[in-house]
């Protein structure tokens, strides 16, 4: 077996490009196919230290990664001890692909694999060529972002779309609008805050990275993915596909969001509650 004689990543020397180059090699054959592959190239830079952060994330489970991989550790153990073909190899012309938004963060790219095969399984039930992920896990800040900017447009809808918590957190922006943006949003994150401190959530999507590895909180954009789809886009037949897998048990939880101003479907997925099918 594949081994490497001294640390590499953060923190380290990584003076030994051979043992670079290994870890470089098995960390583009577990890449998903949502991530660029890095360069191979023995040299250690703020990629390579990105993709074993992401690695050590999403098979490792570590809730701190610490983007080191050392001799005979857990990192690289998980590394070399699974499929020695890519987790997500790049799809060929004409197949069914999920990726994220162009606009969320690393921290926000932590969607479990089996969960993306959910979503992928479900495209193509419905003839759909690609699936695009627009929101996933929140910060209360993130929250806020969102909640503030859509009040600011239509605030009667807002207060349809959220339950009690979220009206509780529109009240603090119809009560303070007045005011400056920056003090508004401070008002309302420190509501959102108040709030969860005594269990009561505003969005699913406002969890941690430990609660939300147990169920995916995930929203697939219309717009996005009509956008990505082209011709072979069809919300209702996608909205049937959602619906069939929620039925079926791959899925949760699902919520046709759609008809209301975040345009989405709303998928709540436990990773590998059930086998997908060969």
């Amino acid at each position: 077996m594949n081994s490497i004689s001294q640390p590499i990543g953060r923190g380290v020397s990584n003076l030994n490009r051979n043992d670079v180059q290994l870890v470089q090699r098995l960390l583009n054959r577990h890449r998903l196919q949502t991530s660029a592959a890095i360069q191979e190239d023995g040299l250690v830079g703020p990629k390579t230290i990105a993709a074993i952060e992401e690695f050590q994330k999403r098979v490792v489970r570590m809730s701190m990664p610490d983007g080191r991989v050392d001799p005979g550790g857990a990192t690289f153990r998980a590394l070399s001890n699974t499929s020695t073909s890519p987790v997500a190899p790049s799809s060929p012309a004409g197949s069914t692909t999920v990726v994220y938004k162009d606009t969320l963060s690393s921290n926000e790219r932590i969607v479990d694999l089996y969960c993306f095969n959910v979503i992928k399984m479900v495209m193509e039930n419905a003839g759909c060529s690609k699936g695009v992920i627009t929101s996933t896990i929140r910060t209360p800040e993130e929250q806020v972002d969102i909640m503030y900017r859509n009040a600011k447009t239509n605030l009667a809808g807002q207060y349809s779309l959220y339950g009690s918590n979220g009206d509780a957190v529109l009240k603090v922006y119809e009560d303070n609008k007045q005011k400056p943006e920056a003090e508004v949003k401070r008002l309302m994150v420190a509501k959102v805050k108040e709030l969860l401190q005594n269990n009561r959530r505003v969005s699913l999507h406002v969890t941690t990275a430990e609660n939300y590895r147990l169920k995916n909180i995930i929203d697939i954009g219309v717009n996005s993915t009509q956008a990505a789809a082209g011709a072979s886009f069809n919300k209702s037949k996608i909205t049937e596909a959602f619906t069939k897998a929620e039925r079926d048990g791959y899925i949760n939880k699902f919520i046709d969001e759609t008809h209301k101003s975040n345009n989405c479907w709303h998928v709540e997925i436990v990773p590998n509650a059930k086998p997908l099918p060969a």
